[in-house]
Order: structure tokens, then C-alpha cells, then sequence
């Protein structure tokens, strides 16, 4: 940093619902992960997480923050006031809006902050095969319109990279052929083609609609299929696409040909959570190496946080450190002046995710 007094705001523009309830530091620390809980396999899962590059860096700004006894101290204050707790968290770092992917955890308590919702499209996809395949598309795009137009949802996130991989075609003979399909997978109906074509349609609407499309790319949980998350597997779809379409996590470890493909396509825009804040290192690299081609009116600051909101604390701290040192570096080599590293520093920072999004009123 720059011994600014006043921090450039920041706003989230990938999370998750989190909140604040007092638990041990093992669950503390299991709250950060994304790997395996202890129930869930038969190895140590403990003693891997606890060497986890986040981990190391979280606890210690937990203990810079409220000393060698933080969790006593954290779980004191969550019992006075969780939302209280959690306000003055996210005041600390910054942040002053967030937009939330509701397919993954559940509303506790309030965010202290303006909040934007995307609405999942695979949270509908397993009931509209009880119904025709005409019908399912009538209430798929239906639920779509009604999610924007009447709930208020500021836009479309799809987790199909979790399921059948990215989408090669939209293809309505191939989708109705699998949604005949008996396959099944552990999510439910396999239905690859049926999936695949519903992307489509979601783009379709998101682009008439005017609002923006979130796609997970590249990495993930343990679930992920990892060969087939590789944005430029999309590169047909949206090579004259008009709508906006996200490629979250920048699709890390492929972050070069997300960078690549909105340095080419209008459409696509990145977001660099989850390498902020779970690879410490690694998010200054991506950062780096994404500004070396996107145009800086592409890239946007996320978190990728959940369940607790130390995740969206520390990634801010991290991100603002990180963000820094890639400036210095490309004023340095003569990309941007002084008056420029000020203006991009905050385009990445809040002014893009205000442009997909819109304002982030209190």
C-alpha cells in the first residue's frame, strides 16, 4: 500500500451467505476450508487444513486483531451482536457492497450492507423434469423473468462446471434426446445435452433482460470437473454474444485464457475470488498475470467468501495488498501514470462491478 489514509472501497462481487456464530477454533478453521469435513472421509483432514496458506494468514490477522485469545474474544463480541460483529468486520476492510450467489448457504442473519442477489439456475433444474420437455423450458424461462423482474435478482449464476462441464452446443434435438435419458449422477438426472441447452437459454434471457451472467470457471471444491471448467470451452458462445457474462474466479488455473477471451469479446468480464483470499500468493500472480492482457475495465475484486465473515475480511486485506503491488509495477514499466494507477485501482476495486450491477445503494 500506499499510506493512503482512506481506503478505496471495494466491492464483493462474488460471495456467498455468511454469518457470525461463536465455535471452536477447529471449527473456525474448518469454516475456511473448502476440502473434505471430518465426517464426511477417514483421513486426517485437520492437519492438512491447518498448513493451508489461508489458514496461517487468517489466524494471524485474527490474532493481530484481537490477540493470542481471538476466538474467546471474537465469540464474545458474536454473542453481544452477531450483525454488529459483522458490520464492523466488513466496515474495516472496506467493503461496501456484495453480491451474493444464493446456491450456497443459507441466510442467517443480515449483511450490514447493500446486497445484490443471483439467482442459481440449477436450483430449478431438478424439478422440471417431472414435467414435458415444452413445459420445462416454459417454466425454466419463466422462472428466469419472474427472478429479475419480481424478486429483484440482479442476474443468473450457474455452477454447470460442477455438474456436466461447460457447454460445447446449444443443441434443442440434444437436449430433448438427454432429457429422456434415465442417466443419473449424484446430483440427479445427468440430462448433459437438456443442462447445456438451459445455459443457453439463461444467456438468451440474461442478455434481454440486461442483467449479468455468472459462470463458474476453473477451479473449485471437491466436486469440480476440472477438465471440463476451462473457459475457453465457451469461446464459440460468447465470441459475438451481446449480453455480459462473468467468468468468476478468473477460471483459475486457465486464468490466462479468461484474460485472453475478455481482452477479445465485449461479453466477458472475470472476477478474481477465491485465488483472493485462499491462494495468498497465488492471487497476486493471477492478478498479475490477468492485467497483463484484460482491459482494466474487465476485471473485478471477489471474495468467493462463505459461512463466516472472516473469509471476506482477510480476502480485502490480501486483495488490497496484492492490487498495490501490480500497480507499482505497471506504472513503474510505463502502462499507466500516476493519475491512470488511481483511476484502475478503483475501475477493478468497485467501478466495474457498479457498471455490471448497477449502484449499491444503503
Amino acid at each position: 500500500m500506499r499510506g493512503e489514509d482512506v481506503l478505496t472501497p471495494l466491492i464483493d462481487e462474488h460471495a456467498h451467505w455468511f454469518h457470525a456464530s461463536p465455535m471452536s477454533e477447529k471449527d473456525f478453521m474448518m469454516a475456511s476450508a473448502e476440502s473434505w469435513r471430518e465426517n464426511e472421509v477417514k483421513s486426517d483432514v485437520i492437519e492438512m487444513n491447518r498448513w493451508r496458506p489461508f489458514y496461517l494468514y487468517l489466524r494471524k490477522l485474527m490474532i493481530r486483531k484481537f490477540g493470542d485469545n481471538f476466538m474467546d474474544e471474537r465469540n464474545r463480541k458474536i454473542k453481544d451482536d452477531p450483525v454488529r460483529y459483522v458490520g464492523e468486520l466488513l466496515s474495516e476492510a472496506g467493503i461496501n457492497g456484495i453480491v451474493i450467489d444464493e446456491g450456497f448457504g443459507t441466510k442467517v442473519h443480515e449483511i450490514p450492507l447493500p446486497i445484490k442477489r443471483l439467482f442459481r439456475i440449477e436450483n430449478i433444474i431438478g424439478e422440471l423434469f417431472s414435467l414435458s420437455f415444452d413445459k420445462a423450458l416454459e417454466k425454466f424461462i419463466e422462472t428466469l423473468r419472474r427472478k429479475v423482474k419480481e424478486e429483484g435478482y440482479a442476474g443468473f449464476k450457474s455452477i454447470i462446471a460442477y455438474r456436466t462441464g461447460l457447454p460445447l452446443s446449444c443443441d434443442e434435438g440434444y437436449a430433448l434426446r438427454d432429457f429422456n435419458s434415465g442417466e443419473r449422477e449424484w446430483y440427479g438426472r445427468k440430462a448433459k445435452g437438456f443442462r447445456d441447452y438451459l445455459f443457453c437459454v439463461t444467456m438468451q434471457e440474461a442478455s434481454r433482460m440486461k442483467v449479468p451472467f455468472q459462470v463458474h470457471t476453473g477451479a473449485g471444491d471437491r466436486d469440480i470437473k476440472l477438465n471440463e471448467s476451462m473457459p475457453s470451452i465457451l469461446t464459440n458462445m460468447v465470441r459475438k454474444y451481446d449480453g455480459t457474462i462473468i467468468f468468476v474466479h478468473a477460471g483459475y488455473p486457465y486464468h490466462r485464457e479468461t484474460a485472453w477471451m475478455s481482452y477479445l469479446f465485449p461479453s466477458v468480464y472475470l472476477d478474481v475470488s477465491q485465488v483472493f483470499p485462499f491462494a495468498p500468493l497465488g492471487g497476486y500472480h493471477v492478478l498479475s498475470e490477468v492485467l497483463e492482457v484484460a482491459p482494466f475495465t474487465k476485471v473485478m475484486y471477489g471474495s468467493d467468501a462463505f459461512e463466516i465473515p472472516e473469509i471476506a475480511w482477510a480476502s480485502a486485506s490480501l486483495f488490497r495488498t496484492a492490487l498495490s503491488k501490480v500497480t507499482d509495477e505497471l506504472e513503474e514499466i510505463g502502462v499507466l501514470s500516476s493519475t491512470e494507477r488511481k483511476e484502475v485501482e478503483e475501475m477493478i476495486s468497485f467501478k466495474n462491478a457498479e457498471k455490471v450491477y448497477g449502484r449499491f445503494n444503503s
